[in-house]
């Protein structure tokens, strides 16, 4: 009971932090920022250099693109330090 209670707390923190940054989106519901930005398709691919995520196309990859949630990120310790970088169509 504890866990999913924190769990749920954490999940919430996530998707306000995400919605902050998403211009238009700062009082979205976790159910619409999910339907619209977490299930996004994509490919996944590790390089010599960084992890790329490729986003399928879609109509809200622009404000993806605009909140640059990739520009701040750290280096990812558990692939070798690789920074993470966001590819759009």
């Amino acid at each position: 009971m504890c866990l999913d209670a924190t769990l749920t707390v954490l999940a919430n923190g996530c998707y306000r932090w995400l919605a902050s940054r998403l211009r238009g989106y700062d009082k979205a519901a976790p159910k619409q920022l999910y339907r619209r930005f977490i299930e996004t398709g994509g490919v996944v691919e590790v390089r010599a250099s960084d992890l790329a995520i490729h986003f399928d196309k879609r109509s809200h990859n622009p404000i993806l693109r605009e909140a640059a949630l990739d520009r701040d990120c750290p280096p990812i310790a558990w692939i070798r330090n690789r920074p993470l970088v966001f590819a759009y169509p």
